[in-house]
């Protein structure tokens, strides 16, 4: 299964996205073919990760 494929399953929920160059958290927005976006919670800023940058992409407020 390819990343993307992996990464679409969060659509709309808040995750963290651990990357190479530190931690962001949002809801995840947008899965394109070399990037992801995030969301703040108040809907205003936008962070754009490149997918070769990300290491892990967890879901916030789940608990098993």
């Amino acid at each position: 299964m390819a990343f993307r494929d992996q990464v679409e399953r969060f659509l709309g929920k808040q995750v963290r996205v651990e990357t190479v160059d530190g931690t962001y958290t949002g809801r995840l927005d947008e899965v394109k073919s070399s990037t992801i976006i995030l969301r703040d919670n108040d809907g205003k800023h936008r962070t754009i990760i490149r997918n070769s940058k990300i290491v892990a992409v967890t879901e916030l407020g789940r608990h098993h």
